[in-house]
């Protein structure tokens, strides 16, 4: 009789422990972030623009330069964001050198048009007008 209340509780515990593994094992698992994402979260007016540049034109050097910046938001745990001009000079100031296509805009008549089409369109005028 003892025999069987000891193969019992022998059985009860290897029960939780495969009840417990098996919970572990379907249970959903939390994705830490890659810093990349770290970083890309922190970016706003165009951040994410100057890091796919970066990428592009300094494929190996531009990773470095994302996992110091993740480490550093990282423990600095404020919600500060990064601009895309204040990420294009930490770029600039480690001598990763880089242009962005940059265009500018003037509102007419309730749309945005592109500087150098308003001044095409403008001499367009003017010839037709003589």
């Amino acid at each position: 009789m003892e025999e069987d209340a000891e193969l019992r509780m022998i059985n009860a515990k290897k029960m939780a422990q495969l009840k417990r593994r098996v919970e572990l094992a379907s249970a959903p698992k939390i994705q830490e972030k890659t810093n990349k994402e770290v970083v890309v979260d922190h970016l706003y007016d165009r951040g994410e623009e100057v890091l796919d540049t970066a990428y592009s034109y300094y494929p190996k050097e531009t990773p470095i330069v994302v996992d110091y910046l993740a480490k550093y938001i990282k423990q600095h745990k404020e919600n500060e964001k990064i601009s895309g001009g204040e990420l294009l000079q930490v770029f600039r100031s480690l001598g990763l050198r880089f242009s962005l296509k940059t265009s500018i805009k003037v509102q007419e008549k309730g749309k945005f048009v592109d500087l150098k089409d308003k001044f095409k369109f403008n001499k367009e005028e003017e010839e037709v007008g003589e």
